[in-house]
Order: C-alpha cells, then sequence, then structure tokens
C-alpha cells in the first residue's frame, strides 16, 4: 500500500504499524546492525509511483526500511513524502547487475546504488533472511 507520511497523523501510522509491525526498537535496531538502507538512485518505478514523481528532469532517491511483517520504500516527491508498504508476502527482490528490483503488489521499484558505490548486500540478506523466517511462522493452510 502507498502512503502520503507528509503530515503525521495516527490513523496513518496505525495502518502502517498494523500491516508492517512496529518499528523496531533503539537496542533491537543496534544488535541487528541497522534497519535501512543509505539512499538509493530509482531508475525506475511503476506507473502508479512515476505518476506522482512526475519530473523526469531531477534525479529521485529512495530508502529502504525494514519492519518485522516488511519491507517499507519511502521517497519523495516535490514536498510530499511517501512510503510503499510491501508485506513479505508480497515481496519479490531481484539484485543483477548493480540494479535492485523491488516488486510487491501495489508497485515497483527498479534502484541502483548512486555515485558509483554498490548496494549492500549484506542488508539484501538480512532483509531475505526475515522474510523466510516471517513465512516459515505463517500457517497457509488455514
Amino acid at each position: 500500500m502507498l502512503f502520503n507520511i507528509s503530515y503525521s497523523s495516527k490513523k496513518t501510522e496505525g495502518e502502517i504499524n498494523a500491516l508492517m509491525g512496529d518499528p523496531f526498537s533503539f537496542i533491537q535496531r543496534i544488535k541487528m546492525g541497522g534497519v535501512g538502507t543509505s539512499k538509493l538512485q530509482i531508475v525506475e518505478a511503476s506507473q502508479n509511483i512515476a505518476d506522482l514523481i512526475q519530473d523526469r528532469s531531477a534525479s529521485h532517491y529512495c530508502y529502504l526500511e525494514l519492519r518485522p511483517k516488511g519491507l517499507m520504500v519511502g521517497f519523495q516527491s516535490h514536498l510530499r513524502s511517501f512510503v510503499l508498504c510491501i508485506p513479505f508476502y508480497e515481496l519479490s527482490i531481484y539484485y543483477n547487475g548493480g540494479l535492485l528490483s523491488i516488486y510487491g503488489k501495489s508497485g515497483s521499484f527498479k534502484l541502483e546504488a548512486p555515485f558509483n558505490s554498490r548496494v549492500d548486500k549484506k542488508y539484501l540478506s538480512k532483509v531475505l533472511s526475515m522474510k523466510a523466517e516471517f513465512l516459515s511462522g505463517q500457517n497457509f493452510n488455514a
């Protein structure tokens, strides 16, 4: 789901926390070695997100944040801030040739690390292991 988080709202925060789980505590973040990434450059986005970004001449950046039930992709457009929440059961991640592709039901991104740096592979393995751990605890037969 795509949320506009430009202004603080208890309703929006509650919806995000219900879908993605509460944010990790400070101690948990330290133990995990961090739950977010540095900025990543948006190369391509799904149509609903591309319509929000609109300005093709400027470089657009986003960040990834890990939550207990999924991955959040945050980005800005003009003076507004948005976050795309992708639960683990909808998340697909591909990394090929320096291009990171993230797919979910509500949208998709193709990202690359800016300034000739690299995408953090340790972070990607952390996301994939948390996804596997989360999905192994789910009962899909019910």
